[in-house]
C-alpha cells in the first residue's frame, strides 16, 4: 500500500513537471489572464503536492529506507517552486513590456495628429477645398513621422541574472545556480528579491548536502528578513539542516517555531507531519 501511495505521489509530481515546463514554454505567447491561470494551477498543484507529501511524510517516520526517496521528491518539489517563480517574473516582465509599448503607440499617434493640422469643415466642398489648399500652401518638405510600430505579443527573452541562476537550479545545476545566487546577491543587496536569493542559495547548500553552510545561510535569511515570503519555507530547510547534521532536538525545536509564527502555512503542514 505505502509503494502504491509513493508511486502516486510521483506520477502526480511528473503531471506537475508537465504543466509547469509547458506553461513556462508558452508564457511568452499568452494573455496576462492565461499567463496568471497558469500560475493559479501551477499553485494549487503545489499546494496539493505539499499535502500528499506531508500525509507520505507521516505515514514513513518508521521505514527509514524510504528517506532517500523523500529527499529527492523535496528537491522536485523545490524545483518546482523555482519553476514557479521563474514564470512569475516572465509574466513581469511581459506586463512592463506591453505598458511601455503603449506609452511609446501613444506618443507616435499624437506627432501623427499634430503633423495632418485640424480636420476641414464639413460644409466646404471636396474641390473647393482642393483649390483653397493649392492657392493657400506654400510649397515646404513634409515633416517626416516616425514610422508606427508593429505591436507583438511576444515577450522579450529572460536575460535577468536572478532568473538565470533559477534555470540553473531547476536544471540540477546547483553548483553553478549557488554561484549564480551568491553574485546576484553582492551585485544587488538592496533588490526586493534578495531574500528569496538568499533562500536559493541555502536551498542549493541542501542539495549539494553542505548542511553547515545551509544552516548559517537560512538562519541568516530568518534573521535579516523574519517577514520574507520564503521565511516558512526557509525554516523548514533549516529543520532539515538540523537534522542532516544529526542534530534532531534542534531540528524539532525549528518545526515548532515554525509553527507557532506561520501555523496557516503549507510549510507549517509539513512541520507538524515531521513532529507526529
Amino acid at each position: 500500500m505505502l509503494s502504491l501511495r509513493i508511486t502516486s505521489a510521483l506520477r502526480f509530481l511528473g503531471a506537475v513537471f508537465i504543466l509547469a515546463s509547458v506553461t513556462i514554454a508558452q508564457a511568452g505567447l499568452l494573455s496576462d489572464d492565461e499567463a496568471r491561470k497558469g500560475v493559479a494551477d501551477i499553485k494549487a498543484a503545489q499546494d496539493a503536492l505539499d499535502a500528499r507529501t506531508a500525509r507520505l511524510e507521516a505515514s514513513i517516520q518508521s521505514f527509514p529506507d524510504l528517506v532517500n526517496q523523500m529527499e529527492t521528491l523535496s528537491q522536485d518539489m523545490a524545483a518546482l517552486r523555482g519553476k514557479l517563480e521563474v514564470l512569475g517574473n516572465q509574466i513581469e516582465s511581459a506586463n512592463k513590456h506591453s505598458r511601455d509599448l503603449y506609452l511609446d503607440l501613444d506618443s507616435r499617434l499624437k506627432l501623427l495628429e499634430a503633423a495632418q493640422g485640424p480636420t476641414p469643415n464639413a460644409a466646404v466642398t471636396p474641390a473647393a477645398t482642393s483649390a483653397q489648399a493649392t492657392a493657400a500652401a506654400p510649397s515646404v518638405t513634409p515633416t517626416p513621422v516616425p514610422p508606427v510600430p508593429t505591436p507583438t505579443t511576444t515577450a522579450p527573452v529572460a536575460t535577468d541574472p536572478y532568473d538565470n541562476a533559477l534555470v540553473a537550479f531547476n536544471g540540477g545545476d546547483f553548483t553553478g545556480s549557488l554561484k549564480q545566487f551568491k553574485a546576484f546577491l553582492e551585485a544587488n543587496p538592496k533588490d526586493a528579491r534578495a531574500a528569496n536569493a538568499v533562500y536559493w542559495i541555502g536551498t542549493n547548500q541542501m542539495s549539494l548536502k553542505d548542511y553547515k553552510g545551509a544552516r548559517a545561510t537560512l538562519q541568516s535569511l530568518i534573521k535579516n528578513y523574519p517577514n520574507a515570503a520564503k521565511a516558512p519555507d526557509a525554516l523548514l530547510g533549516l529543520a532539515s539542516a538540523h537534522s542532516g547534521l544529526g542534530d534532531n532536538t534542534s531540528a524539532n525545536n525549528v518545526l515548532r517555531i515554525l509553527i507557532a509564527k506561520y501555523p496557516n502555512s503549507p510549510a507549517a503542514v509539513k512541520a507538524r507531519a515531521r513532529l507526529q
